[in-house]
């Protein structure tokens, strides 16, 4: 009885800890909600009724009744009721107000309701840039002077000594380590998003030095992160596993962490993290910068003839801290998974026999897709390279097999959201360390089950993740710092900690609840019988519960971009084809023309192809419908000229084919004699 009381007290006091004028025990999401999506109002307390008033106007525009929903939710220990408002499709800002109970926060309907949300978790990567200056510009009240210059010196384990140059890269989290395997799965997800889903993830407004480029922001940030990568490997293609220092810092301002940072030995799992994150981006940074596609597949393929030359893990047993040693491990005993995920993009970037063998040998072991990746586990990442790749050489059965375990795992978690109080994909025992980011992967794999089924039950379940990020939560917050009315404020994260600014830098995402209590705050405040969904606390010292990292981030990158950008097309095909006919569209770039160029493309079948040209504030110069043949490469001519025949601006311009599954993009330049004489 005593522990039942206990639980109920704490219960109680995340139920009355909010300041604000909004009733703690209505959740909603603090954003809003799309549209034409389903929508619904959690209430932990007796009622039978809601209302929604519109704001501006304050009059009532829906009236619904609540229905229990969950009694003794497992996770949580609340009895819920549940109001339904999905046939509210108007626009606009809206409070929920539930008689006898109380009202909500204020959110907003709107299809670009999750726009901040992406834009804010994306720039959150730009604030975690190490050794470059974040001036005033681009990074507000944020800014800093460069820091840790002096990366790095090989540390003993490597069997070398002295310095080698490693600038760049993110800060891994709310520390300023700098970890190639959990790089792998943080680049892996966003070069997914963009590759999967690149008009989506195009946009070059946010405000981070190379906006405005020609280039994607999310692209130049992840170019950010490749180029310390680069550094990290060594002549014989092995990949050093961590760059940090030997103990932790204090909260100070990373300028001020002046302590000697050491490149520590070199381990098979960073190897093959690096090799399957280099192969992706030498194809989708083809078209944007050759030379830097060029660099990360030599260096990805070298680090496979690594891989090679050494099959059983580096080190034995996997990577472990030396003595002295107390920063992050990332280790893992078995690189299996790693393998196969370099494999996978090797073999859809090349087409190699070699890697598209290894995979087909080895995909199958430990089962198909049955579980989210994660940066001890890309077993999922693998599989989803594969299954999403362009490559005619793709194996329809192979392709067959691991479409339905991704369906058949993705209607497990609808069954499983089903069953939850608050519609998140947690159930009790998976509420650990980064248990925000875990359901936000499952979003990720509901998003790809999605397209390739156009079930809707995979959609709403993914964006009720969102939603569970956003405050239909037990502790009814924004786990993203700087979104919503009632969010994080006081995240594990050093630059946060020590700016003496009292509103934490935007766009951050907390790991989460921790129900094993993995630090003394979390210990102080829960036990062993607390509901697991409670174990949270909002302090800067809950490092299991409240820190920040960036493969927490890349995940919210993806869904929240997903569900930002409704109208965006994708590179997913539907359907049981393997493969997706492919198109390929031929640079121009960075040979100027004056009078006319031609556009060249090849593709795999007959069909009808879509021409756009767009001036670098995205409007539309030019549009075509083209037929096209696959006998030969196709042309079209173009004289410099508008829609309605006007000679266009020298500058730099974008071409863009499209088919019904694939886009493509590159850039030209233009030199209009006329204006220049």
């Amino acid at each position: 009885m005593r522990t039942n009381i206990f639980w109920l007290y704490i219960i109680f006091f995340i139920l009355q800890s909010s300041q604000i004028n909004s009733d703690d025990r209505i959740f909603i999401d603090q954003k809003g909600y799309l549209p034409n999506a389903a929508k619904f109002v959690l209430v932990a307390q007796p009622a039978d009724s809601f209302k929604v008033i519109e704001s501006s106007s304050n009059q009532i525009v829906f009236r619904e009744k609540l229905n229990r929903w969950q009694t003794n939710d497992p996770a949580t220990g609340l009895t819920i009721n549940k109001g339904d408002f999905s046939d509210l499709t108007t626009s606009g800002h809206y409070i929920i107000d539930v008689p006898g109970v109380g009202k909500s926060f204020e959110f907003l309907i709107s299809d670009s309701v999750y726009l901040d949300v992406y834009h804010k978790s994306l720039k959150g990567f730009y604030f975690q840039r190490c050794g470059v200056d974040l001036t005033t510009e681009y990074a507000g009240v944020y800014s800093h002077t460069k820091c840790h210059t002096t990366d790095g010196i090989f540390h003993s384990t490597t069997g070398l000594t002295g310095f080698h140059e490693a600038l760049a890269g993110w800060h891994d989290a709310g520390d300023y380590g700098k970890y190639v395997v959990n790089a792998g799965v943080t680049v892996g997800t966003l070069l997914m998003a963009y590759e999967l889903f690149p008009e989506r993830f195009n946009q070059d407004n946010l405000n981070i030095p190379e906006s405005g480029n020609g280039m994607p922001d999310l692209l130049d940030e992840v170019r950010f992160e490749l180029e310390w990568l680069l550094k990290m490997q060594d002549q014989n293609g092995g990949v050093y596993h961590k760059l940090t220092r030997e103990q932790f810092a204090g909260f100070i301002l990373p300028q001020r962490d002046t302590a000697v940072r050491y490149i520590y030995q070199i381990s098979s799992t960073a190897t093959a993290d690096f090799a399957a994150m280099l192969a992706r981006a030498s194809r989708i940074y083809q078209s944007f910068d050759p030379l830097l596609s060029q660099l990360c597949l030599a260096a990805a393929e070298k680090a496979w003839q690594y891989l090679e030359a050494h099959p059983n893990i580096i080190p034995s047993g996997g990577f472990q801290n030396p003595s002295g040693t107390n920063t992050g491990e990332y280790g893992d005993g078995q690189d299996f998974d790693e393998r196969l995920w370099a494999a996978a993009e090797l073999f859809v970037t090349t087409g190699n026999d070699k890697y598209h063998n290894y995979f087909k040998d080895n995909y199958r072991a430990s089962g198909l897709i049955n579980s989210p990746m994660g940066w001890q586990n890309v077993k999922a990442l693998a599989l989803l390279t594969y299954l999403t790749g362009n490559h005619s050489a793709i194996n329809p059965t192979v392709h067959s097999q691991i479409q339905g375990s991704l369906i058949n795992y993705c209607q497990t978690l609808v069954n499983k959201r089903n069953q939850s109080g608050f519609h998140v994909l947690l159930e009790p025992g998976e509420y650990f360390w980064g248990s925000n980011s875990y359901a936000l992967n499952k979003a990720i794999l509901l998003i790809i089950a999605y397209e390739k089924s156009k079930n809707p039950d995979f959609y709403n379940t993914a964006l009720d993740q969102l939603h569970y990020l956003l405050g239909v939560n037990a502790h009814r917050l924004s786990f993203i710092t700087g979104i919503g009315d009632k969010s994080v404020r006081n995240p594990h994260h050093r630059p946060s900690a020590a700016d003496n600014i009292a509103e934490p830098v935007p766009g951050l995402l907390a790991g989460g609840p921790n129900q094993y209590l993995q630090d003394p705050i979390l210990k102080t405040h829960f036990n062993s019988s607390t509901p697991p969904a409670l174990c949270y606390i909002d302090h800067v010292d809950s490092y299991a519960s409240n820190e920040i990292a960036i493969n927490w981030n890349a995940p919210l990158v993806f869904v929240s971009g997903y569900f930002a950008n409704i109208s965006g097309s994708t590179n997913v095909q539907t359907g049981d084809a393997a493969v997706p006919r492919k198109i390929q569209l031929f640079q121009n770039y960075p040979n100027p023309f004056a009078q006319t160029t031609t556009i060249a493309f090849h593709s795999d079948i007959p069909q009808n192809i879509q021409l756009k040209i767009y001036d670098l504030l995205g409007r539309i110069v030019i549009r075509e419908t083209l037929s096209a043949s696959q006998e030969s490469t196709n042309r079209f001519e173009w004289d410099g000229r508008d829609q309605l025949g006007k000679a266009i601006a020298s500058g730099l311009y974008f071409y863009q084919i499209e088919s019904a599954q694939q886009s493509e993009t590159k850039k030209l330049i233009y030199l209009n004699r006329s204006n220049s004489k």
